[in-house]
């Protein structure tokens, strides 16, 4: 139980430590604090209207339902194409032994 307590803390204060070295940049400090004014522009946007959260978490939800979507029908067509080409694969080894045997005696 200690050594777990131990890595866990060990791991808070590396990521601590992480963070605050990271904020030495000023670009990284920038671009902190533009993400926390978003956040907090889209939270009291939220408070003030939730409906408007309800909304966007439909058209997030939508967005993945299209999304999931077209992968299914891609994989459907790769699965199809895969299908015809093991069918196909045979058929043009036998055309190409046949027109090798063929040719072959000729040759000789």
């Amino acid at each position: 139980m200690g050594k777990e307590n131990k890595l866990l803390t060990g791991m808070l204060i590396g990521a601590l430590v992480g963070a605050a070295v990271s904020l030495m940049d000023k670009h990284t400090r920038e671009e902190v604090i533009n993400s926390g004014k978003n956040v907090t522009e889209r939270l009291n946007k939220y408070v003030k209207d939730p409906t408007s959260f309800t909304n966007d978490v439909k058209l997030k939800i939508d967005d993945m339902k299209d999304a999931v979507q077209e992968v299914s029908e891609d994989v459907s067509f790769l699965n199809e194409k895969v299908k015809e080409l093991k069918e196909t694969t045979p058929q043009v080894l036998n055309m190409l032994q046949e027109t090798k045997d063929r040719f072959l005696p000729k040759r000789q």
